[in-house]
């Protein structure tokens, strides 16, 4: 498959200054570069950028995704450009990405296919170690969930043009979806999508990759001892079955800490159905998320 994983993504935040001073010291990402008014921070356990902060409002800029070669972002620029979707070419558009291309989605997402200088490491446990105390200190980015009136639009469009498949999805009535969790490599997603009826509204949360429910119960007493609640949580999702707690940080975007993605035992497995979003597919231990949880930024 062409798309490997989620590179890294671009978020705005409302204040420029809280957000950068809680995404190092408090959640513990290191900044590697700046581009004007943005920041590129990342987890230190390899030499990527996972994500980048830029000031003004809230939710997602860009979604980058990282793919295999050249050759692949070029069969992946032809299949676009057979789609009738207008592409853009970058170069050097993060620090350590090579060649990337640039276009936007039928939900209005702005998404873009990178291609690495060196390729994309492995990650280094040994790194951890030493950067004990340094916050939370994520193991990696690991997921996005995105928000837009038409759920199954783009996740056909990620099907279609990106070679996504959907792990699962929720239909409460005949045709419409109100979430899906699409997937572009073993693990059960990537990219998640959940119904808005605000059309402005581009991201419901953004989450990283802790190594346990020890690592998270440690990174929510991080978040306490420096002032921030969580919304809810932690649990265990029904669907995808992984760990969960989630946050509002500063700057307005929800985080969530995650651990335990399963990977795919079959990739070429139908996708599940589920008739409730909240009822069925939020926990598997009976939690229900709080009056405005469904909101995104």
């Amino acid at each position: 498959m062409a798309i490997q994983q989620l590179a890294y993504a671009k978020l705005r935040v409302n204040n420029m200054e809280e957000a950068l001073a809680f995404h190092t010291e408090v959640l513990g990402l290191v900044e590697l570069a700046r581009d004007g008014d943005a920041v590129h921070l990342g987890c230190g356990l390899d030499d990527g950028v996972d994500l980048v902060l830029t000031p003004g409002g809230t939710g997602v800029d860009t979604i980058a995704l990282d793919v295999t070669s050249p050759e692949d972002l070029e069969r992946v620029e032809r299949r676009l450009n057979e789609l009738g979707v207008a592409v853009q070419r970058r170069t050097g558009s993060v620090a350590g990405v090579d060649r990337s291309i640039a276009f936007a989605a039928p939900s209005g997402h702005v998404f873009e296919l990178v291609v690495l200088e060196q390729g994309r490491g492995y990650v280094k446990n040994w790194r951890r170690d030493a950067r004990r105390g340094g916050g939370v200190d994520p193991v990696d980015l690991d997921h996005i969930s995105l928000v837009t009136p038409d759920v199954r639009a783009l996740a056909t469009f990620l099907r279609e043009a990106l070679d996504f498949r959907v792990s699962d999805f929720v239909e409460p009535t005949p045709g419409f979806w109100a979430a899906a969790w699409t997937r572009c490599g073993q693990y059960h997603h990537d990219i998640a999508i959940v119904a808005s009826k605000t059309p402005d509204l581009t991201l419901h949360h953004i989450a990283w990759t802790l190594e346990s429910m020890d690592h998270i119960k440690r990174g929510l007493d991080l978040l306490a001892i420096n002032g921030h609640m969580i919304e809810v949580g932690p649990g265990r999702h029904s669907v995808g079955s992984n760990l969960f707690a989630y946050f509002k940080a500063p700057g307005g975007n929800r985080h969530e800490f995650s651990a335990e993605m399963p990977r795919l035992a079959n990739p070429e497995a139908e996708p599940g159905a589920w008739e409730a979003l909240m009822a069925q597919g939020f926990s598997a231990w009976g939690q229900r998320p709080p009056e405005g949880f469904e909101v995104g930024s």
